[in-house]
């Protein structure tokens, strides 16, 4: 059965392409998945890394998939990416967020055009990841993405905290009003230093988790800052053929995430359904 994993947060700059692309290319190497990215972030991060020639506006892409004025499939809109069994859809540059505007008129079904879209092509992939945006619009947020469990992306620091508090109040609200389904399946922590600092900070983020209504895991350990992470994204290599043992060990630390990440979502759907 098609898995789709949701990788957000409502603070900029905390890695949930990085982790978006890494974890696909675990997906596809270590688990040996067919993966599908959608790109739902107008800056088009993960489409400039995965599908470097289908950048910005495109005559197809997401943008056109929820245009609702010439909204085209979203099978129309999938490009093979640059490694194999790796497929994305290209968010569209600027054309993804005026679409996005432009649902803001539609009374009814604008917030359900996006897991419509995906559920017309799930049935050809084993797992689809989608890189949320930072900034989101009713047809690109958690009330979008009924069962569909998130993960959260963080880095350590009061900025970055205060971006995560915004996302777990969103989600308690979607959660009591509008999509009691939406789950949380674990957190990943990015760009960590062994300091002081960061320990205390490590420290909130386990205790903003743990003290929510369904705790969520933290993913274990978390991403050490290193340079070569940006070099690899950068070159549209994965980080297994980087040639450093530390490369290759985060590569594994990866896949050992998605991992647990199906874990937690495969208990939480035994739970629904014992609960049924």
């Amino acid at each position: 059965m098609t898995k789709t994993i949701a990788f957000a947060n409502q603070e900029g700059g905390v890695g949930k392409t990085t982790t978006t692309v890494n974890i696909a290319r675990a997906a596809i190497t270590d688990h040996g998945f067919k993966v599908l990215v959608v790109d739902a972030d107008p800056q088009g991060n993960a489409t400039k890394v995965l599908a470097p020639k289908h950048q910005g506006t495109q005559t197809c892409s997401l943008a056109t998939v929820l245009d609702k004025s010439n909204s085209s499939p979203i099978s129309d809109a999938i490009r093979a990416s640059e490694w194999a069994n790796l497929d994305v859809v290209p968010a569209g540059g600027d054309d993804l967020a005026n679409a996005a505007q432009s649902l803001v008129t539609i009374k009814a079904g604008r917030e359900s055009r996006l897991k419509k879209a995906i559920a017309d092509i799930s049935d050809q992939y084993d797992l689809i990841l989608i890189d949320c945006p930072r900034v989101w619009t009713s047809c690109l947020s958690t009330r979008s993405l009924q069962q569909t469990p998130l993960v959260v992306v963080a880095e350590l620091g009061q900025f970055a905290l205060d971006g995560l508090d915004r996302l777990l109040d969103t989600v308690e609200i979607i959660q009591q009003y509008t999509n009691p389904e939406l789950t949380i399946a674990a957190a990943i922590v990015n760009g960590v230093q062994k300091t002081k600092r960061m320990g205390h900070w490590m420290n909130e983020l386990q205790g903003a988790l743990i003290n929510l209504p369904a705790p969520v895991p933290l993913l274990s350990p978390p991403v050490q800052r290193a340079s070569f992470i940006a070099a690899a994204q950068e070159s549209g290599r994965g980080l297994d053929p980087w040639g450093t043992v530390k490369a290759r060990v985060l590569h594994q630390t990866y896949a050992d995430y998605l991992t647990s990440i199906l874990h937690s979502i495969d208990n939480g759907e035994n739970r629904n359904d014992a609960e049924v």
